[in-house]
């Protein structure tokens, strides 16, 4: 028991998910203990609401819109486009490679998928996101209300200014509750999956663990993609850089993030690249990358898309062009309350698909093999925080040391910040 406590939470999934799967071949009866599973899974909703309304309200209340000036209008608008882009492909390449589909109808009907409800007009879908009743949505699970809401409040709440300091400490003291919640929540999962792996592999065979292997290779290519062609356009278009000495002299940056699976880790690093490799100005650099961290997540905003269909897919429910949309744009603006969040990808795609109104026990067949994609998406997110300071630095004048990106010359150690401060 020992060596089962001193290892990662990873691997205590990891190995849930295949003791699940072992022991629901060998002994279907364990069927009957989906349960565990079940309150791993309700636990994770009722997380949601709290958590996700405290950190974007606490998020969007620190942005000064008063100061924020050409420069944040920039960076905030290639983030946004990007992670739109990202979103997109997400949901085309899931259309494509239709990871989740393919089950034998015999399989699927053991499932016992949610009833499809009658997706609404696009017009009604869009005046759908603005609540009418705060209380009546967080009650019926309407995230998207929820995160619009939100995100209104913490602006003007931030234009308010120290008379809702009061309200500001009440929230922030909800989201460490709710972070510190979750971390608890997550200690869960190594049994909630194997639970619901157990049941799932009992009820069904290996039939409905055959698509897994697409789903990984279908998020491995769409970032790839938007990780070598997508930002390279952009790099080449708008910073007029070459791409291939921009990933070349990101590489270091890359295989940090690579490894560690964190954009919040790998910030120091960023900032250190940005400045000594890339040429990019300390003032740039130390405004766009913390906010790219944070709001900038493009590998994730492919990945949620093509997650969620292959949920949705793999449960036989039919997807329309009107709920992609609306899948696209929840996934634009949940992507805003990711950041600090334990196991943030996994928690705001079990909100992605209450919001859609998909299983969300179908996050257990995912949650094993996370760690595989998530190599690939904390990549893409770090690489386009990099290349989206680039391009702001390119377009303002004598912020960019073109010198010092092509290698012509190396900076010398008291001239590099390494924080993102200018040095007087």
């Amino acid at each position: 028991m020992k060596w089962w406590f001193r290892q990662s939470l990873t691997i205590k999934i990891f190995v849930g998910m295949l003791a699940g799967m072992i022991v629901g071949l060998l002994y279907p009866p364990i069927a009957n203990i989906k349960f565990v599973g079940d309150i791993f899974i309700r636990f994770i909703q009722v997380a949601i609401v709290p958590l996700v309304f405290a950190v974007l309200v606490v998020s969007m209340a620190s942005i000064d819109l008063r100061s924020f000036g050409r420069l944040g209008v920039k960076v905030l608008f290639f983030y946004t486009f990007t992670t739109v882009v990202a979103s997109i492909v997400g949901v085309i390449l899931a259309n494509i490679m239709k990871p989740g589909a393919g089950l034998d109808p015999s399989v699927l009907s053991k499932l016992t998928p949610p009833k499809p409800a009658t997706p609404p007009p696009l017009a009604e879908i869009f005046l759908n996101m603005v609540p009418s009743n705060i209380v009546d949505a967080a009650a019926k699970g309407s995230m998207i209300q929820i995160v619009v809401f939100a995100i209104v409040f913490g602006l003007v709440m931030g234009v308010v200014g120290k008379k809702a300091e009061p309200v500001r400490a009440v929230l922030e003291g909800v989201y460490q509750i709710m972070v510190k919640m979750v971390w608890v929540i997550m200690e869960m999962a190594p049994y909630g999956v194997f639970a619901l792996m157990a049941w799932l592999t009992a009820v069904t065979g290996l039939k409905a663990l055959l698509p897994l292997g697409k789903y990984i290779l279908a998020t491995i290519i769409g970032v790839t993609f938007q990780t070598f062609i997508v930002v390279s356009i952009f790099v080449a278009l708008i910073a007029r850089v070459n791409p291939w000495q921009f990933y070349k002299r990101s590489l270091d940056y890359m295989m940090v993030a690579f490894t560690t699976r964190s954009s919040a880790a790998s910030l120091p690093i960023a900032l250190q690249v940005a400045e000594q490799k890339l040429g990019i100005h300390p003032r740039i650099a130390g405004f766009s990358l913390p906010l790219g961290s944070v709001m900038n997540q493009d590998g994730t905003a492919i990945w949620w898309p093509i997650a969620a269909i292959f949920i949705a897919q793999l449960y036989g429910l039919p997807i329309t062009l009107e709920q992609q949309v609306y899948l696209v744009v929840l996934v634009n603006l949940i992507g805003l309350g990711s950041t600090g969040i334990p196991s943030g990808g996994i928690i705001l795609l079990a909100m992605t698909l209450t919001g859609m109104g998909w299983p969300v026990e179908g996050i257990a067949l995912i949650i094993g093999v996370d760690a595989i994609p998530d190599m690939f998406r904390t990549t893409l997110n770090v690489v386009d925080d990099l290349s989206g300071a680039l391009m702001v630095a390119a377009t303002e004048k004598g912020m960019l040391r073109r010198d010092i990106l092509s290698g012509e010359r190396e900076l010398s150690p008291d001239e590099i910040t390494f924080t993102g401060v200018a040095k007087e």
